[in-house]
């Protein structure tokens, strides 16, 4: 059975914050990179979002463009990480 929503954990590194999110796993790398912008006010240039990226743990990778989440092995526990 697959669930439509992953619960990852959320760690901006600036700010010491670790959150767990609930997000669903057909979202977009690019979509999940606006909408945490947005709703973190993280302050990432979005404007062209071929020079933006996530960073992840459990699986280790880098995740952009159109590519679905789950498409990259991100599943429940996976750190998505902030560094900028």
């Amino acid at each position: 059975m697959t669930s439509d929503r992953i619960i990852a954990i959320l760690y901006i590194h600036k700010r010491s914050l670790k959150v767990d999110i609930d997000i669903p796993s057909d979202i977009t790398v690019n979509e999940l990179i606006i909408g945490l912008n947005e709703g973190f006010q993280l302050g990432l240039d979005t404007s062209d979002l071929s020079k933006c990226f996530l960073k992840t743990e459990n699986p280790i990778a880098f995740l952009k463009g159109n590519k679905s989440i789950t498409e990259y092995g991100v599943r429940n526990g996976t750190t998505i990480n902030i560094t900028e």
